[in-house]
């Protein structure tokens, strides 16, 4: 039972880490276009990011509620087992937080270095929900929260079946085709002519 959680938990935390390797490849390219307006452009380009991830991240844990609905699994799924799995796939980034703003550098410039890439960098893809709440202690919440807050909407649609964005499907009328009228020159019309006055004496 534990290792499925573990499982889970890689995941999440593994769609997040695939936004996050698409998101430092297109960095330097970002910061070289933005110049002197990167802090500006940065929210718009993390949101772009967190999209992408949330996209990933929603259709694995719906995948993975579907799979495990399965009565051959025998896993026994709950609505709610997303969140959990969110919840453990977070908690690297977690950890990487807490030690990143707790332990202070001597070198002021290699501790600025530090904060940017923990700030700017690990934590790109969820980077506007943090500069939207000015950089507080909850907009930090908020933004690892949204993780497993997305790996839980995924299970859940996906433990009830709900498909985002699926055609409907209408039913369509039938529709009874009137049969084709022979051509007068056609044989086969004389033949069924002649067949009808037969059966009218």
């Amino acid at each position: 039972m534990a290792k499925n959680y573990i499982k889970g938990g890689l995941k999440a935390i593994g769609n997040y880490g695939a936004t996050l390797i698409i998101y430092v490849i297109l960095f330097y390219a970002f910061m070289a276009i933005t110049g002197e307006s990167f802090d500006t452009w940065l929210p718009l380009y993390s949101c772009i990011m967190f999209v992408i991830m949330a996209v990933l991240l929603y259709t694995d844990m719906w995948h993975l509620a579907v799979k495990e609905k399965r009565p051959q699994y025998e896993l026994s799924p709950y609505p709610l087992k997303g969140l959990v799995l969110g919840l453990l796939g977070v908690l690297p980034l977690v950890i990487i937080v807490v030690l990143g703003y707790s332990i202070v550098l001597s070198d002021e410039v290699l501790n600025a270095l530090k904060l940017f890439v923990v700030e700017r960098v690990i934590l790109g893809p969820v980077y506007f929900i943090i500069a939207l709440f000015n950089k507080t202690i909850i907009g930090y919440i908020v933004a690892l929260l949204s993780i497993p807050l997305l790996a839980m909407l995924g299970y859940i649609f996906g433990y009830y079946g709900i498909q985002l964005g699926a055609k409907v499907k209408i039913k369509n009328e039938v529709s009874y085709e009137k049969k084709q009228e022979l051509s007068p020159w056609n044989p086969a019309k004389k033949v069924m002519d002649e067949g009808k006055k037969k059966k009218k004496k």
